[in-house]
């Protein structure tokens, strides 16, 4: 049984398909021409992308497009994608022709002069069912959408299945990315109850929906930006242990000059992967405590403004989530900035390498101008992100003075 479990449990051997393989977003006309074979006994099938045709006489790079497409279809093959087609809207049902008088035909009926049917080819009539198939083609195409209408037809290379699925990885980003988006709106619905409530007791009924959400929201974000997190820290990590490895080489291995030259070369390479690794984990983080500051952000806004509405009195049963919250949304916003210092930081020692490596360079004096400019702004928004720091800290401190006051204030309320 847990064999089983884990096998459920694992991706191993799943695809997972593309959600918005079969969104248009351009409109087609499409013509189809459909004519009985009679030397193959099929339909010979037809279609041409009218609207293409008229753009590729207009313009020559479209000459590379493909704008028609061909094949030959038996009944039976008929039958089958009209079963495709079905399983995706059974309003196609009807349209479906009747082909039975098309159906066992072959080579040797031609050349006996005999059908099985016993009816003469002549007296057949072939041009209605191969008008009712266009018609049915065109209504296909209204129905299901024209990629899986030429896609089941003329798929000439089964490779091109392969568009149809999505890489594991990416699936997994994009549904994380969704379960993030969705917490955020609930937290969002959250909050506009706010203004229907016109009791405090519903008020903190609330409150106590609007603190799971955020939770749920800080879940999912952590899950989400971990998984952002763990390939620059595993590159981190790889590079750092090869960089270790060359150095060791070079410190206790006997080697000559081009060889020396080759591993320091390598070494190099390593230190900018572990670098670049670093500052995407920054850049990662950051985001991250933007999500979280934000939410809690709004939530604090409302509550202030929900403190508006009662009285000190009745109010001081809400008092400590509010204090919370400050003390929340500082310490968030305080991690954010430490974040963002790291990143202009990172910044300020990049622009100070461009601008050595110009030494060994005929760059012009504009250049040097523009890299001065970058240097001179990421200093003032690195003072600027050290002024909300302090100022953070500060909201901190005071958020946690508050707290003792209103502690002290309800031990003295008791005592006497």
């Amino acid at each position: 049984m847990t064999s089983d479990y884990e096998r459920l449990d694992s991706l191993e051997g799943w695809v997972a398909i593309k959600s918005d393989i079969f969104e248009e977003t351009e409109t087609f006309k499409l013509g189809f021409i459909v004519q009985w074979n009679i030397i193959e006994c099929k339909f010979a099938v037809t279609c041409h992308n009218r609207t293409l045709q008229r753009q590729r006489r207009k313009e020559p790079a479209l000459s590379d497009t493909q704008t028609s497409w061909a094949g030959l279809f038996s009944v039976s093959d008929l039958k089958n994608i009209h079963r495709q087609f079905s399983g995706v809207s059974d309003v196609l049902e009807p349209y479906f022709p009747d082909l039975g008088d098309f159906e066992g035909g072959n080579i040797w009926d031609i050349i006996f002069l005999y059908r099985t049917s016993n009816q003469d080819e002549t007296e057949r009539d072939l041009d209605t069912p191969c008008r009712q198939l266009e018609k049915y083609f065109c209504t296909a195409i209204d129905v299901c959408g024209r990629k899986i209408v030429l896609d089941s037809l003329f798929m000439q290379d089964e490779r091109d299945v392969e568009e149809y699925f999505e890489n594991l990885q990416e699936f997994k980003r994009k549904t994380m990315q969704e379960q993030v988006v969705k917490a955020k709106d609930d937290l969002r619905k959250v909050l506009q109850q706010h203004k229907t409530a016109d009791q405090l007791v519903l008020l903190l009924k609330i409150y106590e929906e609007e603190d799971e959400a955020y939770k749920e929201l800080v879940t999912t974000a952590t899950l989400f930006y971990q998984y952002l997190l763990q390939p620059f820290r595993d590159m981190r990590e790889l590079a750092m242990l090869y960089k270790m490895e060359i150095l060791k080489s070079l410190e206790f291995e006997e080697l000559g000059p081009r060889r020396i030259a080759a591993l320091e070369k390598e070494a190099e390479e390593w230190r900018k992967r572990a670098e670049d690794a670093v500052s995407s984990i920054q850049d990662i983080t950051v985001n991250y405590f933007v999500e979280t500051s934000k939410a809690l952000a709004g939530m604090l806004k409302q509550m202030e403004d929900d403190k508006k509405r009662f009285g000190q009195a009745s109010w001081a049963s809400a008092a400590p989530r509010l204090e919370r919250l400050r003390f929340m949304l500082a310490k968030e916003t305080l991690q954010r900035m430490r974040a963002k210092e790291m990143c202009l930081n990172r910044k300020k020692q990049d622009i100070r390498e461009r601008m050595r490596n110009l030494a060994d360079q005929s760059e012009g004096v504009e250049t040097v101008d523009q890299l001065e400019l970058q240097y001179y702004e990421a200093q003032l928004e690195l003072y600027d992100v050290k002024f909300e720091s302090l100022k953070n800290e500060e909201l901190l401190l005071v958020a946690q003075i508050d707290t003792v006051r209103r502690q002290i204030k309800g031990i003295n309320t008791l005592t006497h």
